[in-house]
C-alpha cells in the first residue's frame, strides 16, 4: 500500500530527520509525545530533571528504533537550558521543534500560598517557556524554519480557586506565544499554544481532591494532537488548539 503524500511528495505524518526538543519529557505528557514523535520518525531529544527516568525512556525509545538523546535539564535555570541545546546542536547540529511541556503545580488560596512555591511555579510554566524558545530559536532563525509548540492548559483561560500561580503561569505563557509567534512569523517559524483541559498524568499524584481519572483525557490523546500540529504542510499555521475531555472542563 502506498502512503499519501502532500503534493510536494512528502509523505503525509512523516518527520524523518526532524530534531526535536520535549521538556518534562520523563512522564505524562511528555514522555507519550517522545514516543509519539519517535513513531513519526524524529530525532528526540529529551530533558526533564530526573536522570534516571529520562534515562529509561531514552532506553526504550532506542529498543523501538528511534534517536533518543537524554540531556538531564533543569529548565528554570539559564545555564542549564543553555547546555541542553548545546549538546541536541552538537548531536545533531541543528534544531527543528521545541516542544515547551515542563511545569509543575502548587495549590492553595492565596492568603495560604508561599512566596516560594509561588515562584516555583512562575518559573517552572512560564519562565522556562521564555529560555527553551530563546536558546532554541538561533538554530531555527539561521535555518529558515522552525515550530514552537507550548503545552499550557486550559487554565490560561479558565480560572480556579486554589490555582492562583497556576492559572497566572499559563495565561502569562499563553501571553508569550502569541507575541512570540507574531516575532518570528515572517521568518517561518510556527508557534502554537495547545491547552489540554484534565489529563490523567502524575501531575495529579499531590493532589487528594481530583476529578474521576476515567473521565480524563490521556497522555496520547494530547501527544497525538501535538504532533499533528507539527505534521500540517506548509502554507498554515494553527496558532492555538484547545483539546478537552468529551464531558468538558471536569
Amino acid at each position: 500500500m502506498v502512503s499519501p503524500s502532500h503534493p510536494n511528495g512528502t509523505e503525509i505524518g512523516r518527520l524523518d530527520g526532524k530534531v526535536v526538543v520535549v521538556t518534562g519529557a520523563s512522564k505524562g505528557i511528555g514522555k507519550a509525545t517522545a514516543f509519539a514523535f519517535a513513531a513519526a520518525g524524529a530525532k528526540v531529544v529529551l530533558a526533564a530533571r530526573t536522570r534516571e527516568t529520562l534515562e529509561q525512556v531514552a532506553v526504550a525509545l532506542k529498543k523501538n528504533g528511534a534517536q533518543a538523546l537524554a540531556v538531564p535539564t533543569d529548565v528554570t535555570s539559564v545555564d542549564a537550558v543553555k547546555q541542553l541545546i548545546q549538546q541536541t546542536l552538537d548531536v545533531y547540529q541543528h534544531v527543528d521543534i521545541l516542544i515547551n511541556n515542563a511545569g509543575i503545580g502548587h495549590f492553595g488560596p492565596v492568603v495560604d500560598f508561599e512566596p516560594d512555591d509561588w515562584d516555583a511555579v512562575l518559573n517552572s510554566n512560564l519562565k522556562a517557556v521564555y529560555l527553551c524558545a530563546k536558546y532554541a530559536l538561533p538554530s531555527m532563525l539561521e535555518q529558515g524554519s522552525g515550530q514552537i509548540i507550548n503545552v499550557l492548559s486550559v487554565a490560561a483561560k479558565v480560572t480556579f480557586q486554589a490555582s492562583s500561580a497556576y492559572c497566572a503561569a499559563k495565561a502569562g505563557a499563553l501571553a508569550l506565544t502569541k507575541v512570540l509567534a507574531s516575532e518570528v512569523r515572517q521568518q517561518n517559524i510556527r508557534v502554537t499554544a495547545v491547552l489540554p483541559g484534565s489529563v490523567h498524568t502524575p501531575f495529579w499524584d499531590g493532589v487528594p481532591e481530583h476529578p474521576d481519572f476515567e473521565q480524563m483525557l490521556t497522555p496520547e490523546h494530547v501527544a497525538d494532537t501535538i504532533v499533528s500540529v507539527c505534521q500540517q504542510p506548509p502554507g498554515m499555521v494553527t496558532e492555538e488548539i484547545v483539546v478537552m475531555p468529551p464531558l468538558g472542563i471536569l
